[in-house]
């Protein structure tokens, strides 16, 4: 048997050899297709479906609540409506936390943790912004992680008075302490506040969130509580979420019923109906696979679509050069060979092709697996997870390769099969055109997909289009972003204050720098603050429900933006904490509350503190370049005071090449306080964009790769159609037919087989962009010139695919056609 399959496989590379240039497009168009589902999978693999990297990860459990109209003063964590009048939530006060811990210990452990983004971090250098995490005294022990230096968190950590301790990384050990064994006992500050090392973890655990890449660990009890509005005895301020570990023997109903019982004693006033969520935490919490899951999965279907237009291609070719192989089939035929050891040989030839193909796949995907990652998350570190090459996804591409080996080699097998060898003896021609109904299929079958891919490159590029063509409110170009946060680093209110005013002069100072501002957030970038506001001179409308988007800024904000005050004035330098509370409005708040008069002079009461409002700016979006201008209103930081900050630097020159100096003079005025996030006011914008530029990108070459193996398999059948028919055309021109009618039936059929993939391509694309909606700006699904564009480029590619077939039946000789007869 082995003998036999040995002797197969000589025989197909021979064969492939004597076909190089149809074995180079099949490998070639097999490695594109197979690559880039190798590459897509990895990051749906690393992001969607890879267990965390401590022991048992299957048997961790989420836990959430669930309850209507919940009465919580603070809220630090994920809340969304789930159906009417029911409210998810995954964080929890620290005494629900203590109360569902200790009620359920006989069935499982519970711990709490809580993310501390943006922290500024001091260790072996200088200072640098990273992301920690404070956590009880037993989250390793419930994860199962081990120490690679040192110990962890203990109870005695948590006790009052206790020393502040940190438990740090592997990498930032690397980082900071160059793997020193010594960092053990040595100080990490952390927003100001000294802690003493105590452990390092090992290297394989990357934290419940990979992408996050957790720094470091501190109790709970830290120091650090002290100025944050969390508190650990207070049942209104709700910031812990909580991981599980059912014990041995614990089912999921007992487990549920007995966080239901201690949920609604502790949360009960709180809210109505309270019930306790347990979910899978076998991958962690889930923040990034609630933002990548559907443009993953849709990137997969579309690669899908490719590896299936390229085995279609392959099965469509060798079905052709099947025929033109029919002489050879019949003769191994009437020596013996059976229907099986025909089929077995077609089957070798194709999983030498998809092998073949799929290792170039591999290789494409490595080149091209960074390149997505950055795109999908729009920043240069990529999705920050990490995605080898391991066996999950070696087995998916195995699992591709043999999936294109049947959908390729499946219809040529049955072909080789079914020969017969006293036709095939007879004569070495092709035989009728009727012969080829079944590439024609397929040739239809690839048009389809191909309609479905071009039309999605033509809705993700024009809704692309759009998008940066938005008129945002205010000028991009020249403008340069940083955040800096002097609160982590102990200044108080009017120490920020001062602070942040020394920036800006120092920042206006540069040469090169035409002015400088402070603004809470940055704008497109993500971030947001809001809140509800009431009218004291005129009665409350319930129906109305005044609310606005908030930003506070500084004096310089609307010059430096370019965002013009079209009434009244912006801040000055009188606007300090003791002059009137004023504030600035935006257009679209103005029209909305004030539309029959002007809304400079009016009031306005936002939390318990009157504001008059001075001044009306232009309208200019805020948290995202796809939403509507949101009703905004703009206060001065003298009088709003804010602990963080982005500085926005208006330049003359390109922004990039003034980053050095900037650092420098921030540096010199602090060195405790690092500069973190930056970045142009454009590229901020284009990370917005990230997925919706590699939508476009990526559907344009993959519609471009099918069209082209489209336009391959359309040419190969009517190739292999006129060298059978090759003594029929001879006759025709013998008997006075002329050139054009040679080439008409082929150009004719060319077009009946585009008209048929555009019949059928059509209604498949205005149903499969019903799942894209959500995705375009400015466009819908079923654009009429979209289509139209689509559907005349595909055919007239197909006309052009089958010209060089026509033109050289039209240049047949009928005496030497008849003579090679």
């Amino acid at each position: 048997m082995l003998t036999n399959l040995w002797q197969d496989v000589r025989y197909a590379l021979r064969q492939l050899r004597k076909s190089p240039t149809f074995a180079v497009v099949a490998v070639i168009s097999l490695a594109l297709g197979i690559g880039a589902n190798t590459a897509i999978f990895s990051l749906v693999h690393a992001v969607l479906l890879q267990s965390l990297s401590v022991p048992n990860p299957q048997e961790l459990r989420v836990l959430k609540w669930s309850g209507a109209e919940p009465k919580i003063g603070l809220f630090t964590g994920a809340m969304v409506n789930d159906g009417p009048n029911r409210t998810v939530g995954d964080a929890v006060s620290y005494p629900v936390f203590q109360s569902l811990r200790d009620q359920s210990r006989s069935l499982a452990e519970i711990a709490g943790y809580k993310s501390l983004p943006g922290a500024n971090v001091r260790g072996g250098r200088l200072a640098f912004i990273a992301e920690g995490s404070m956590v009880s005294d037993d989250f390793f022990s419930l994860i199962g992680v081990k120490p690679l230096l040192g110990r962890l968190l203990s109870d005695e950590d948590e006790s009052a008075g206790a020393p502040p301790v940190a438990v740090i990384s592997y990498a930032l050990w690397e980082r900071e302490f160059d793997l020193d064994p010594e960092a053990l006992g040595r100080p990490l500050t952390v927003n100001g506040h000294v802690f003493t090392i105590v452990g390092v973890l090992p290297r394989e655990f990357s934290g419940l969130r990979p992408a996050a890449k957790t720094a470091f660990y501190v109790p709970m009890s830290a120091q650090l509580l002290a100025e944050t509005p969390w508190s650990m005895t207070s049942t209104d301020r709700w910031w812990v979420q909580l991981i599980a570990r059912p014990k041995p023997g614990t089912s999921h109903a007992q487990l549920q019923a007995a966080l239901d019982v201690a949920f609604a004693g502790s949360a009960g006033s709180l809210m109505q109906d309270p019930k306790v969520l347990v979910e899978d935490g076998s991958r962690g919490p889930g923040y990034e696979r609630a933002r990548y899951a559907d443009p993953l999965l849709l990137l997969l279907a579309v690669v899908a679509l490719v590896i299936l237009v390229a085995c279609a291609n392959l099965a469509g070719l060798s079905l052709a050069r099947g025929m033109a192989r029919r002489h050879e089939f019949a003769v191994r035929a009437a020596v013996g060979a059976g229907r099986w050891r025909l089929m077995r040989q077609s089957f070798v030839e194709s999983l030498i092709l998809a092998t073949a193909g799929g290792g170039l796949g591999i290789a494409l995907a490595v080149w091209g697996k960074p390149t997505l990652a950055r795109l999908l998350a729009g920043s240069p570190e990529g999705l920050r997870y990490e995605t080898p090459l391991d066996l999950p996804v070696l087995e998916f591409t195995l699992g591709v390769i043999l999936l294109a080996t049947l959908l390729s080699g499946f219809l040529p097998a049955l072909q080789a099969a079914r020969v017969d060898p006293l036709s095939g003896l007879r004569g070495r021609g092709l035989g009728s055109a009727g012969r080829f109904w079944t590439g024609r299929m397929l040739v239809v079958a690839q048009i389809t997909l191909s309609v479905l891919l071009v039309a999605g490159a033509g809705l993700f590029g024009r809704s692309l289009f759009n998008l940066v063509h938005v008129d945002a409110g205010f000028p991009m170009e020249h403008l340069l972003l940083f955040r800096v946060d002097p609160h982590s680093a102990g200044y108080e209110d009017e120490r920020a204050a001062t602070y942040f005013d020394a920036v800006e002069t120092s920042l206006s100072a540069i040469p090169g720098v035409r002015s400088a501002t402070i603004t809470q957030y940055a704008l497109l970038g993500g971030w947001m603050s809001g809140s509800g506001f009431t009218l004291p001179d005129r009665p409350s409308d319930r129906k109305l429900k005044p609310n606005a988007h908030r930003l506070t800024v500084g004096e310089t904000f609307f010059k430096t933006m370019g965002i013009l005050i079209l009434e009244g004035r912006g801040f000055g330098l009188s606007d300090t904490r003791n002059a009137p509370k004023v504030v600035v409005v935006n257009q679209t708040l103005a029209r909305t509350y004030f539309p029959e008069t002007s809304a400079v002079g009016r009031s306005m009461v936002i939390g318990d503190v009157e504001w008059r409002i001075v001044g009306i700016c232009g309208d200019s979006k805020y948290t995202n370049i796809r939403l509507d201008v949101p009703a905004t209103v703009y206060l001065s930081f003298r009088q709003d005071p804010i602990g963080s900050a982005f500085f926005a630097v208006r330049t003359v020159v390109p922004p990039s090449g003034l980053v050095p100096a900037i650092r420098r003079r921030v540096a010199a005025i602090d060195p405790n306080i690092p500069i973190s996030g930056v970045s142009t006011q454009t590229e901020l914008r284009d990370s917005n964009l990230s997925q919706d530029r590699l939508f476009a990108s990526l559907c344009s070459a993959l519609a471009a790769l099918a069209v082209l193996l489209s336009c391959i398999g359309l040419y190969g059948l009517l190739a292999y159609q006129v060298a059978g028919r090759t003594r029929e055309i001879g006759v025709r021109m013998a008997l006075g037919a002329r050139p054009h009618d040679a080439a008409q039936p082929f150009l004719k059929e060319a077009l009946i087989l585009g008209l048929a993939g555009v019949a059928v391509g059509v209604p498949a694309a205005l149903g499969a962009g019903q799942l894209i909606q959500n995705r375009l700006y400015g466009i819908t699904a079923a654009d009429p010139t979209i289509l139209g564009l689509t559907c005349l480029g595909l055919l007239l590619t197909t006309v052009a695919a089958a010209w060089i077939p026509a033109r050289r039946a039209a240049r047949v000789e009928p005496m030497e056609a008849l003579r090679a007869e």
